[in-house]
């Protein structure tokens, strides 16, 4: 499940959705435009341990920027992956 989150300053939009969850734990990726470097974004992948002592806390466990033709060739391999995945 995807959701469409603001940014901080308003001005741009972000997407984040979940890649592994359990009772215990949850896993997030969030694209969200760099407003100072223009065609530049930033991917996040945040973690979150339901059971520890400040369960709401999210850790950064990895975070990249990438232009935008690149996220396009990055859609387009994960939709090949999955194309050739089906058929097995």
């Amino acid at each position: 499940m995807s959701t469409l989150i603001a940014s901080r300053s308003g001005t741009s939009s972000a997407i984040e959705c979940v890649l592994s969850a359990s009772d215990s734990y949850i896993e997030t990726l969030s694209i969200q435009a760099i407003e100072a470097q223009p065609g530049s974004l930033e991917l996040l992948i945040k973690t979150q341990l339901l059971s520890a002592k400040n369960p709401a806390e999210q850790w950064v466990k990895n975070r990249t920027c990438i232009d935008r033709a690149r996220l396009v060739e990055l859609h387009q391999c994960i939709g090949q992956y999955l194309a050739i995945e089906s058929v097995n």
